[in-house]
């Protein structure tokens, strides 16, 4: 029995080292993956407010909203 523990104690040691040293290897890889996407910038993007409004003669009320008005399109970084 006692020649079991002194076996089994490294084994199990061995083994959680070489499971704990596989996650780095795949966090590696995939980082490296992720260096060579290409990123995208935002868009520069304007709010406007804009009052409500009675249209012709009082037939038609425009509630007050927001425009949104794209000064900047996005576009891809290296």
């Amino acid at each position: 029995m006692e020649l079991f523990k002194v076996l089994l104690f490294p084994l199990c040691f061995a083994s959680l080292t070489a499971c704990s040293s596989m996650n780095k290897k795949t966090d590696s890889v995939e980082n490296k993956k992720e260096e060579k996407l290409p990123m995208i910038t935002k868009p520069y993007v304007r709010k406007i407010w804009i009052p409500e409004e009675i249209r012709n003669n009082g037939a038609e009320y425009v509630e007050g909203h927001y425009l949104y008005q794209i000064e900047r399109n996005s576009t891809w970084s290296k």
